[in-house]
């Protein structure tokens, strides 16, 4: 795994051979291991599910950074090593002050490895061991901050899925609520909006403390979804213990779901607010991260030096049960009474329908009859003439409107064909636009966004997100069956300076065919400085027309 393997200490070569070189070196052991050709490792610092971190030396500049190297059991899973070289893609397009910048990609012998810059404060969880809980302000600092990071993140089609104490670095933890110098680290499982997924169909990923409810029950990750973890690692900065810490991963996510963090009574009332919006059961109450940072910073300068609350306890679980909530994407088992009530109306209404009809039973009518309801005389009498346009046909019972679920009064032929001629006018306006968002596709150069509004024809955008770069948009309308729909619209030579900015295509108008289904498809050639051109597509949903 290692380039070169040296744990000598005299200035003389070795006489003899050295050992074989060990998979992983001990932290604080008084040796050097050099990766890349000029990395020299010094002591680990952190690991997780799919590395270790090391503090590392450049041997050209003497500089001191920080190594993540994907672990020895992961080098033969081909999707650990995908997400490994995903985070690098994801750190090297999130440019922020509140995110790890990632300086390069590493091949050591068969494995991998990220150099990054090195935050030497250590992270938020290293700083409640030490110190059990922050004050109210260092809490309200520190998560401001990551707050940005989030935001930043979030704008440009990212989600982190593991936020929690341990990916959130601080580099001066003595000076927390003046100048923390956060930063956000380990996207390893981080999804990209639109991007292939690496997960296997029905895994969790991420950490079970800080999990959000619609996670556990099967959706896909979101912005919201980094909120929910939001809130809790908030929660733990000001009390020292998640909320539902000291249980087993079955039991925190059932209380995940099912219940809601119980307020300790020293979390200033600001930030209670601030916590019990961002663990609300439902996504879409959840506020975005930009708005809660600048709600923290204010709240930061109004607490002042409000003193640290004492760290909670591990046990009573803190945490108060409440009715199951209803989320977006639970799925719920209806309860047994259900089917015994189902069954119940149908008797019921079984029963009212035959009195309704005079349904002959036994001794009531003849048995050759007996297969079919008759109707009284005077039904008859109504149905003939509520229908003259029949020819005087006799309509035999009021069962001739009955379906399978409810029953239909029979209508005079002129009524319903009155009421069949009534067609909704075309509309006169366009709708408000629909668009994808910008989004971010693996490997590519560009965040793209789709959109598209429907009125008296289909009005077509696009846009892409870049910098330092050059591009070429098409805008496809398509069929279901990815037949191209009237003529597409390309706009040539974007140019894109050198800070992140925004080049849009469109809009124009087209008239396909109504009553049928179409998507937009907005492709793209990117021409970095070398003249390469990477090609890109991206699809909006299927819609109407």
């Amino acid at each position: 795994m290692f380039d070169e393997y040296d744990c000598q200490v005299t200035s003389e070569p070795p006489k003899t051979p050295a050992p074989e070189p060990e998979p992983v070196p001990a932290p604080g052991k008084p040796c050097a291991r050099v990766v890349g050709g000029c990395y020299e490792l010094v002591e680990q610092i952190g690991a997780g599910a799919s590395g270790t971190v090391w503090r590392a030396r450049s041997q050209a500049t003497g500089e001191q950074v920080a190594i993540k190297l994907l672990r020895d059991e992961l080098v033969p899973q081909p999707k650990a090593v995908m997400r490994f070289v995903q985070e690098r893609a994801i750190l090297a397009a999130l440019e922020h002050e509140n995110i790890v910048p990632v300086r390069e990609l590493l091949t050591i012998g068969e494995s991998l490895g990220l150099v990054m810059e090195l935050v030497p404060g250590g992270s938020a969880r290293e700083v409640l061991r030490a110190r059990g809980t922050l004050t109210p302000a260092e809490a309200a600092t520190v998560m401001a901050a990551v707050a940005d990071g989030l935001a930043h993140a979030h704008h440009l089609g990212v989600v982190h899925r593991d936020l929690k104490p341990d990916n959130i670095l601080v580099g001066t933890p003595d000076a927390l609520a003046r100048d923390p110098q956060v930063r956000l680290t380990d996207f390893g499982i981080a999804r990209v909006v639109d991007a292939p997924a690496l997960t296997t169909t029905g895994a969790l990923l991420g950490t079970p403390n800080y999990l959000a409810p619609e996670i556990i029950n099967g959706a896909r990750p979101s912005p919201a979804s980094d909120m929910y973890a939001f809130g809790m690692v908030l929660f733990e900065l000001l009390t020292g213990r998640p909320p539902y810490a000291g249980h087993t991963p079955r039991s925190v996510f059932r209380r995940h779901v099912e219940t809601r963090p119980r307020r300790n009574p020293g979390i200033p009332d600001v930030l209670w607010k601030l916590i019990a919006s961002c663990v609300d059961k439902n996504p879409s109450r959840r506020p975005e991260a930009a708005s809660i940072g600048v709600a923290l910073r204010t709240a930061a300068l109004r607490l002042g030096a409000t003193p640290a609350l004492p760290k909670l306890p591990r046990l009573p679980m803190q945490s108060t049960l409440t009715a199951r909530p209803w989320i977006p994407t639970q799925r719920r088992r209806a309860p047994a009474w259900h089917a015994i009530t189902t069954v119940v109306t149908a008797f019921v209404l079984i029963a009212v329908a035959l009195v309704a009809f005079e349904w002959p039973g036994p001794g009531n009518g003849s048995t050759a009859d007996a297969s079919r309801p008759t109707a009284s005389p005077q039904s008859s009498a109504k149905a003939k003439g509520a229908n003259p346009a029949r020819g005087g046909d006799p309509v035999e019972t009021a069962a001739a409107g009955l379906t399978a679920n409810r029953m239909v009064k029979p209508q005079p032929a002129t009524a319903r064909a009155s009421r069949e001629a009534k067609v909704a006018p075309l509309p006169t306006a366009f709708g408000a636009a629909k668009c994808t968002g910008y989004q971010w596709k693996f490997l590519q150069p560009a965040f793209s966004n789709t959109c598209y509004a429907t009125g008296p024809g289909v009005r077509i955008s696009g846009g892409l997100r870049s910098k330092e770069v050059r591009a070429d948009i098409t805008l496809t309308l398509q069929d279901t069956a990815g037949r191209t729909v009237g003529t597409p619209h390309t706009c040539r030579g974007l140019v894109f300076g050198p800070e992140l900015s925004e080049r849009l295509c469109g809009p124009t108008t087209l008239t396909p065919p109504r009553g049928k289904r179409f998507v937009l498809v907005q492709s793209w050639r990117v021409y970095d400085n070398d003249g390469t051109a990477i090609r890109g597509e991206a699809k909006s949903a299927e819609f109407a027309y």
